[in-house]
């Protein structure tokens, strides 16, 4: 009878002890931040406006990031000051990987340059997590242009210094200073004509209030596609694979290039376990075939890079763009 009580109590020790393992193993499981992600809404700041390029690529993530979870994306769009301000809640939250923001060479290759007094490093204020796409930019002329080639604009703008104007989405704008470049390289006297976004901008094209606009094909392929602009050129170190037929403006002007991406960025200190999580989901995403063709028809490529390619990329955008933007003296307020 002893012996029975002895093993009983044996078994219900053993009971115990395996019990409080699993509730401890459960306690350690839920601690764990890498784990558990995501537990709560995730929030995601597209520091420009509702139906531009970074609000598009923040929704298509947002529609399927872990699923599995329950938990929504939401895109918050917080605008102004050439996105500084939406990039300057991301830089002051919790490194917690509940607020994210979809960038761009803008907000963060070019800002620091242009906005001497921002409260953040555009730079060392985030942790690069995802570059989500490579936008191939290109130089566009209204459809009823004389000029049929890149040469003949270049050529034109040569010979008559002052007489074509060009279009930007402001002072400082990916537009602005991709055009700002090029008359330096290519030694062309130009007018800049600032507008309140990259849409007027086109639009200020294809009402003829200007000669030449430079921006996304996301931006001009719709407009080259309903006959109101003609795409002369590409500004990226070759030509597209999306536009093959197109040429490249280095072909012109040796050594030229600018390069545009839009990618996911984090509070600096994000966890490198979870940045790594992270950055598996959005490659899941990127690579789905309805999101690579969705991206093919906006003249944007998923460039597949490492959170570490991606760091170093961004890295030296930033030292290439403050190099251009202090040589041409180019300032915002």
């Amino acid at each position: 009878m002893r012996l029975k009580q002895i093993f009983s109590m044996q078994q219900f020790a053993g009971a115990a002890l395996f019990a409080a393992t699993c509730v401890l193993s459960s306690s350690v499981l839920a601690a764990d931040p890498v784990a558990s992600y995501p537990e709560k809404v995730i929030r995601v700041i597209s520091p420009f406006a509702a139906g531009g390029t970074t609000d598009i690529l923040a929704r298509m993530v947002g529609a399927d990031f872990f699923p599995a979870s329950g938990q929504p994306m939401i895109v918050e769009n917080v605008t102004g000051a050439g996105g500084t301000i939406g990039a300057g809640h991301v830089a002051r939250a919790a490194p917690d990987g509940y607020t994210l923001e979809v960038g761009g060479v803008s907000t963060h290759a070019m800002s620091g340059s242009l906005y001497k007094k921002l409260p953040f490093d555009p730079v060392e204020s985030f942790e690069p997590v995802s570059m989500l796409a490579h936008v191939t930019t290109g130089i566009a002329v209204n459809a009823n242009s004389p000029f049929q080639t890149f040469e003949e604009l270049v050529e034109y703008a040569k010979q008559n210094p002052g007489k074509l104007a060009y279009s930007s989405g402001g002072i400082g704008s990916i537009n602005h200073l991709t055009m700002a470049s090029l008359t330096d390289a290519a030694d062309l006297d130009m007018l800049h004509v600032p507008y309140r976004g990259g849409g007027p901008a086109a639009l200020a094209l294809i009402q003829d209030e200007v000669q030449v606009f430079a921006g996304g094909t996301s931006l001009i392929l719709p407009h080259v596609k309903s006959g109101a602009m003609r795409l002369l050129a590409v500004t990226g170190p070759e030509r597209s694979r999306i536009l093959p037929d197109v040429p490249a403006v280095n072909e012109t002007v040796p050594g030229f290039q600018t390069v545009n991406w839009y990618g996911v960025l984090a509070p600096a200190g994000l966890n490198p376990e979870l940045k790594e999580k992270i950055w598996t989901e959005l490659d899941r995403i990127m690579r789905k075939p309805e999101v690579v063709e969705q991206m093919t028809s906006m003249g944007l490529e998923y460039p597949g890079l490492t959170t570490e390619q991606f760091k170093t990329a961004l890295h030296n955008d930033q030292k290439q763009w403050s190099a251009i933007i202090e040589k041409l003296d180019i300032a915002s307020d």
